[in-house]
């Protein structure tokens, strides 16, 4: 009965922790590729702070409030790109392994006219939605979490 109940005790250890190790493994997943890359907050503490309460309703109204506050717009429909342009590279100086990252988003989305085409046109969402693709896009490696 004693070598019965042991190896009892061993099975469901051995049992027990190979669910333990796979419960840590990383398996395939269908998250959005965007969930994958840990990209570090782009915005400034201030505009960010001042658009959240109460954090505006719809697609657009707070990244608008964000890049209005932030000096990016020149007016609703129009980037200010020297801004914008300069924010990225400025924030690039604290987060360096993602240069390659910021000049994509500088090239594809700063130096082009990019729609996202939401069912109403919003240019800020239009270039932040561009921003994260292209970061997304040269992801470095440390970032990547998928």
């Amino acid at each position: 009965m004693r070598k019965f109940f042991w190896i009892i005790i061993v099975f469901v250890s051995g049992v027990k922790t190979d669910l333990l190790n796979q419960d840590r493994s990383k398996g395939a997943t269908l998250k959005p590729i965007s969930a994958c890359c840990d990209i570090p907050e782009l915005g400034d503490e201030k505009p960010l702070s001042e658009c959240s309460n109460p954090k505006l309703p719809g697609p657009c109204n707070d990244v608008h409030c964000v890049f209005e506050k932030s000096g990016f717009l020149v007016d609703k429909n129009t980037l200010n790109k020297d801004a914008y342009r300069q924010h990225l590279r400025k924030w690039v100086e604290n987060h360096k392994d993602w240069s390659d990252a910021i000049e994509r988003a500088i090239t594809d989305c700063v130096d082009k006219d990019l729609r996202q085409y939401l069912d109403y046109p919003c240019r800020a969402y239009d270039v932040f939605t561009c921003t994260g693709i292209a970061m997304l896009k040269k992801c470095p490696k440390d970032a990547w979490k998928c």
